[in-house]
Parts: C-alpha cells; structure tokens; sequence
C-alpha cells in the first residue's frame, strides 16, 4: 500500500512546471534521447540527496532562513545563466544520437544543479518526508514510500524524454527556435521570482 501511495504522489508530481521542465524538453529536442535521460538522471539523483538528508535529520538545518537564502542565490543564479544561454543559443534539429560521457556528464550536472539548487524542491522533500513519516510506523514501510515516490518521478520525466522524442519530427527550426526563446525567458522570470521569494 505504501509502494502504491508513494508511487502515485510521484506521477502527481508532473503538474509542477518548473525550469526542470524546459531544462528537460529542450535538452531531449536539441540533443536527443540520450542528454534528456541524462538530464532526467540528474535530476531523480538530486531528489535522492533531498530525500537522504531528511532521513539522516538534516531537514532542520535545510529549513533556517539563512541556508535557504544562500540555496536560492546559487539557484536563482544557476537558472539565470541557462535562461540566457537559451536565448541565444542557436537552434538546430539533429538527429545525432552518439554523445560521449563528457558530454553526458555535462547534461547530467545541469539536472542536478537546477533541482538541487531549488530551495521549493527541498520543501517540497520535507513534506512528503514528513507525510510518510507521520502515516507509515516502521523505518521499511517509509523508505519503501519514498522510493515509490521517486519511482514516479523518474517515470514522469522519463515519459517527457519519450515524447519529446515522438514530436521532435514535427518541431521545424523556427518553432524550435521560439520555443529556446520563450524557454530562455521563462527561466529568467523563475531566477527572478525566486530570488525574490527568499529575499
């Protein structure tokens, strides 16, 4: 029941349209499958530290005014830089799907930096950690939530990789370049507004 519960929370988790989102699609539309898993990977990883340092107590320390303050500046700046870098990145449709492990690796990082970075990520983690904590008794039936919720989460954005893929052939340059644009923009609205939430 635990496993079930945790598991629809996660795919309820598709209706936060954050900047992982654009980070996610425009990664999978530019450079394939293979940079939107990574993205994606970064991201559930992300989470898992989130998830890690609430078990081991650590939601207290995460919750003072001051470290979210700090988490928000880095966040917001992270965010800012890739809102820019869309706006003047060129766009251009590929069918290249070999990627190193460098390259992989650099897709795998922005993933992780936007969620990490995110201080509503973190409450978002404390409530769910504390949802679970409070309705399931033992220290198994929890963890065994927790991963469902993960579970769900990777699935979701693992399904936006895959559709990304499927109308990827409908997306001509100009689209694609309003879309990098509108991307570009959106994430500077978020770095703004978050910085000015946890001012």
């Amino acid at each position: 029941m635990s496993f079930i519960e945790g598991f629809v929370i996660g795919l309820g988790m598709i209706i936060f349209i954050g900047p992982v989102f654009f980070l996610l699609l425009n990664s999978s539309f530019q450079s394939g499958s293979k940079a939107g898993v990574a993205v994606a990977l970064g991201i559930i990883f992300s989470d898992i530290v989130c998830v890690a340092l609430c078990y081991y107590g650590l939601s207290s320390f995460i919750g003072l005014e001051q470290n979210q303050f700090w988490i928000g500046v880095i966040g917001s700046a992270i965010i800012f830089g890739l809102g820019i870098n869309y706006l003047i990145k060129k766009a251009i449709i590929t069918s290249k799907t070999s990627i190193d492990s460098k390259g992989l690796g650099a897709f795998f990082l922005k993933g992780f930096s936007v969620n990490f970075f995110n201080p509503f990520v973190f409450v978002v983690w404390i409530g769910v950690y504390n949802y679970g904590q409070h309705k399931y008794d033992t220290s198994e039936s929890l963890l065994l939530f927790l991963t469902a919720v993960l579970s769900g989460i990777l699935t979701t954005d693992l399904l936006k990789v895959f559709l990304s893929k499927k109308v990827k052939r409908f997306i001509s340059p100009g689209r694609l370049s309003v879309f990098f644009k509108t991307t570009g923009v959106l994430l500077i609205l978020f770095s703004i507004r978050l910085l000015y939430l946890v001012w």
